[in-house]
């Protein structure tokens, strides 16, 4: 959402809308409504989120003629945009502009993450890294530029090599990947893993997370968590834990709930 944020930011007259939302209330095809769209979506194993995709397929782009794309990746850039490509072509659209950008890896039920993840002053320089490549890219989509980096075969490959092929399985369709999940003694019930749930994956009963086989996998619930209550498997979860600085609980319940206000007007 932060990398949305800045280009939104720079490029000006733009809108941030979130794909779990508009799909929430959606029944049917979705009108893009401006000429110039972009997607901005994590790198899911070398592929697209099925949100992302179900999304793509839903919206209509008759009225658009610059499509751009960022996809953030933890570990490698895989073949996102190459895969996007492919959707935008059995539209009958051509993706302008792409880029891969390597930032922090919020994948905690890896067992690669603790390779991957950055803290203290690592993680900043990181970030700071990060914030350069999409200022550029904010800058190249201002511009109208038309370039769409290569995707890389290798580092496609070492995504599925390093994931086991139950993790391809639940990616495939992420919805009952929440089986895995479950809340353990030290959770109080404050309810911000709901809240931080994009999909309303999430129901509170006797004050205890309830998940509903909805999930995007996005590991919001797990990474926000205060108490570190929720196992995977059964077992705690004890690595360094990953939300971007821009985005602590607070502020990501009240801009999730600003969008969801926006979006039923």
């Amino acid at each position: 959402m932060s990398i949305a944020d800045q280009v939104c930011d720079f490029v000006g007259d733009a809108t941030v809308e979130l794909i779990p939302q508009l799909l929430a209330k959606s029944t049917g095809e979705i009108k893009a409504g401006a000429p110039k769209v972009g997607f901005v979506f994590p790198n899911y194993f070398g592929g697209i989120p099925n949100a992302v995709l179900t999304f793509i397929r839903k919206l209509n782009m008759d009225d658009v003629h610059y499509i751009f794309a960022i996809v953030p990746a933890g570990g490698g850039q895989g073949f996102s945009l190459r895969f996007l490509k492919k959707e935008l072509q059995l539209k009958g659209k051509t993706l302008d502009y792409g880029r891969y950008a390597v930032g922090p890896s919020n994948y905690i039920v890896a067992g690669y993450y603790g390779m991957l993840i950055k803290v203290g002053e690592k993680q900043e320089k990181l970030l700071n890294s990060l914030r350069c490549r999409i200022r550029q890219c904010a800058v190249e989509i201002k511009a109208d530029k038309r370039f769409v980096e290569q995707s890389n075969p290798f580092m496609f490959a070492m995504n599925r090599l390093l994931s086991s092929l139950s993790s391809r399985d639940v990616l495939k369709d992420t919805s009952c990947g929440d089986k895995d999940y479950s809340a353990c003694g030290k959770c109080t019930g404050c309810g911000i893993c709901q809240k931080v749930c994009q999909a309303n994956n999430i129901v509170m009963t006797d004050n205890k997370p309830l998940f509903q086989q909805k999930c995007y996998r996005c590991m919001a619930c797990i990474q926000y968590c205060p108490q570190n209550a929720i196992f995977f498997k059964g077992r705690a979860l004890n690595k360094p834990k990953y939300v971007h600085p821009d985005y602590p609980a607070g502020k990501m319940i009240c801009r999730l709930q600003e969008n969801a206000n926006d979006s039923k007007t």
